[in-house]
């Protein structure tokens, strides 16, 4: 799988990649999160043609089936498909699921899990400015879940 955000996303992040301290896997895995949480996709033409990655960094290869099970939560609540629609559920599964990829993801998820990236890097762009170090980035994230949970938009 090859992993991409926006042109905007590589820019906003450019200053705090610092292999191996961060990745720039680490800022989209920020934004993963943030787009899982507020259960929305990006515009596939905002999406950057060049991949930054291709599968999952060492660090991150272990989560392969925790990230492939945010997705598909994150998808079945999107799409209000609820706990007892045992055969929607099912469908979304093999609509995104290969078990058998290092992701767990087929091409259809993969794309997805990118759309849920750029729309959660356009959630953090909206609440910080671009960071110029990791620390300034990590009090700023924990500043935007921080908001989140008391009650004010992601």
């Amino acid at each position: 799988m090859s992993f991409v955000l926006t042109q905007a996303g590589r820019s906003f992040f450019r200053a705090i990649i610092a292999p191996p301290k961060f990745l720039m896997f680490d800022a989209y895995y920020c934004c993963l999160m943030a787009g899982f949480n507020a259960r929305k996709v990006g515009i596939p033409e905002d999406l950057d043609i060049e991949p930054f990655i291709n599968g999952y960094p060492d660090d991150f290869k272990s989560q392969a089936d925790i990230i492939a099970g945010l997705l598909i939560d994150a998808e079945l609540d999107r799409k209000a498909i609820g706990s007892e629609d045992k055969i929607s559920i099912e469908k979304e599964m093999v609509k995104l699921v290969d078990p058998t990829s290092a992701t767990r993801l087929n091409p259809d998820g993969n794309r997805l899990l990118n759309l849920y990236a750029a729309a959660g890097f356009a959630l953090l762009q909206e609440r910080m400015m671009p960071p110029s170090n990791v620390e300034e980035f990590l009090v700023a994230y924990h500043g935007f879940w921080h908001a989140s949970s008391m009650g004010h938009k992601p």
